[in-house]
């Protein structure tokens, strides 16, 4: 069972199990008993529908629509095995298509006994990958989610290795994540900010914690302002593959996904925070760490 934040204040940042999909198993049996409708739509159409909606994450009505056209898998945010002493058992992905992007969330083992395998040798999510989902829509932290549990629900490979060019990550500005309302719009998505820097972390604020140590809090900025930054290592496995690395203490461009922490008493009902899954130098610093491997070697030809 999945771990989750507290859900109670901001300060004490507790954890709780997160409630169990009872009903997922039962899906095609209700369908087929009572004429429920199963969405076959895009993400946005989804995401317009009620939570605990069943639903196929096929793109099937998207403009343009045919056999190639489906989500493609834009980001693992998590994966099975063991990282800083915690073992990990879902697979949580983000997926894309023309209107919106999705987060699909499946254990490992109830993604090789779905109704409908990932592939015939294949349970191994990958970037590029073309698929189409059917699960149960939820709304986590704002995380716009397809949960298949049951054996009538699938997570099937369509295609392999297409191109992410156009579902290239989301660059964003701190700024434009600064509201609930407006980080609620690009939840699900893989997102790029660049050129933030991170302070705060208190005990932790010169090393990311291992998962053993819990999630960290930190504060990135940029120049259009600051948002928080929740180190989840409890529910994701690149979050915590961070573990161990020294926090960076000059401008990086970091990559992952926003959600909202809840909360009744903040206008828009939480507060926007950002996930690391991913830290790149920006590339000025590339560029100067170029510069000097040039002005190196220029030496030590001139003392040959």
């Amino acid at each position: 069972m999945r771990i989750s934040k507290g859900e109670t204040t901001k300060s004490t940042k507790g954890y709780i199990m997160r409630k169990s999909v009872l009903f997922l198993g039962v899906v095609g049996v209700a369908v087929a008993l009572s004429g429920v409708k199963v969405y076959a739509e895009s993400a946005s159409d989804i995401e317009g529908q009620g939570y605990n909606t069943p639903a196929v994450y096929n793109n099937s009505d998207a403009v343009g629509y045919d056999a190639n056209n489906y989500p493609v898998i834009t980001a693992i945010l998590s994966a099975p095995g063991s990282v800083g002493g915690k073992n990990y058992t879902a697979w949580v992905f983000t997926a894309q298509d023309q209107t919106g992007s999705m987060v699909t969330y499946v254990a490992k083992s109830a993604l090789a006994g779905l109704g409908t395998p990932y592939g015939p040798t294949d349970t191994t999510p990958t970037v590029g990958d073309g698929i189409a989902v059917s699960g149960a829509y939820q709304l986590y932290h704002s995380l716009p989610e397809l949960e298949p549990y049951g054996s009538t629900n699938y997570v099937q490979l369509t295609s392999q290795g297409n191109s992410t060019a156009s579902f290239a990550p989301t660059v964003l500005s701190i700024n434009a994540l600064n509201t609930a309302a407006l980080a609620s719009n690009v939840s699900g998505y893989y997102i790029e900010l660049a050129g933030v820097t991170f302070s705060g972390g208190g005990t932790l604020s010169t090393v990311f914690p291992l998962e053993t140590q819990g999630n960290g809090n930190y504060t990135l900025t940029d120049g259009t302002g600051s948002i928080a930054d929740y180190d989840w290592t409890s529910s994701y496995s690149t979050a915590a593959a961070l573990g161990g690395q020294a926090v960076p203490t000059g401008p990086v461009n970091v990559y992952g996904f926003v959600s909202v922490y809840p909360s009744t008493g903040l206008a828009g009902g939480g507060l926007p925070e950002f996930t690391v899954t991913s830290i790149v130098p920006e590339p000025s610093a590339f560029m100067l760490a170029g510069m000097g491997l040039l002005g190196l070697l220029a030496i030590r030809r001139r003392r040959s």
